[in-house]
This record gives structure tokens, C-alpha cells and sequence, in this order.
């Protein structure tokens, strides 16, 4: 999906939750919606819309509080996630799709993969009032260039 189709989508549901909401249309939310639809990274925290933000004249008050906005709304997921420090990451509900990764909590390598098998049991597992939509799945360990560097690394203190 291309940014500009990414917007629109994102347009339309934000007009849609507003209306619905007796909520105020604002430039500012229409222009956030924009540079956040620019951003190629699938995964992306505030610090990745800071420039643009200032760029566009919108207080860091207003970027918060649109970003909860577009959460409530669904356009956005918000990920929690810890690597050293706790920061809120934030990725597209529009266009999501189920992911599998794995992360290394050394360097913070990531990577997709695929298991047919895990696939298979999570869309069979029947949940108690709950109609799941999509998953993401994200495994954390050692991947295989850090295990390497800890192994020498123990080596060499023998």
C-alpha cells in the first residue's frame, strides 16, 4: 500500500470515528495523519515524526493527544516494547497483516519469519468471546552472530 493510499484510508477512518464522536476535524490531525503515512518503516516510535512534526508547526501536546486519537480510532496499534528502556512504538491497523519475528535482545536484530505449523494452531484456537483479527508474534533470544561473539568471548577468558 503506497503512502498516499495509506492517507486516504487513514482520512477516511479518522473523518468516520470523528463524525461518529461529535469530535472536531482539525489541519493539524489531517497533517500528522500525513507525515505519519510518509514513514515507510513498518514499526516507528515519536522520535521518527519529531522533525516533521516541528516542520509543520504542531505542539508535542497535539501529537500525543492525536496519536491517542488515531489508537482509539484504529488506524494505529500501539506496541509496547522494551530493549534497555520502555518506548511506546507504533504500527498501522489499517493495513496490518499477521508477523512472526524474532529479536535479538543483544544487538536488537529483527527478522521475519514463518511457521506454518504456529499459524495453523493460533487460527484453530478458539477464544471465549473474542473474534481475533490479525497477530503479531515476536520471539526475543540470542541470534547467531551474538551467540557467536558470547562463545568467543568465554573462550578467550579461559
Amino acid at each position: 500500500m503506497t503512502s498516499a493510499e495509506r492517507y486516504d484510508k487513514a482520512l477516511a477512518a479518522l473523518d468516520t470515528y470523528i463524525r461518529e464522536h461529535k469530535m472536531r476535524h482539525t489541519l493539524e490531525r489531517e497533517r500528522l495523519l500525513k507525515i505519519i503515512a510518509d514513514i515507510n518503516a513498518p514499526i516507528f516510535t515519536v522520535h521518527d515524526i519529531e522533525a516533521k512534526r516541528k516542520e509543520a508547526h504542531i505542539s508535542l501536546p497535539t501529537l500525543y493527544n492525536s496519536l491517542n486519537l488515531f489508537v482509539s480510532a484504529r488506524i494505529l496499534y500501539r506496541l509496547e516494547r522494551t530493549q534497555g528502556v520502555t518506548s511506546e512504538q507504533y504500527k498501522w491497523a489499517l493495513d496490518a497483516k499477521n508477523s512472526m519475528r524474532v529479536i535479538c535482545t543483544r544487538c536488537g536484530r529483527e527478522a521475519n519469519f514463518t511457521d506454518p505449523a504456529l499459524l495453523r494452531i493460533i487460527r484453530e484456537r478458539k477464544y471465549a468471546n473474542f473474534i481475533p483479527a490479525h497477530f503479531s508474534l515476536y520471539v526475543y533470544g540470542t541470534c547467531k552472530t551474538c551467540r557467536r561473539l558470547l562463545i568467543q568471548k568465554n573462550e578467550n577468558k579461559r
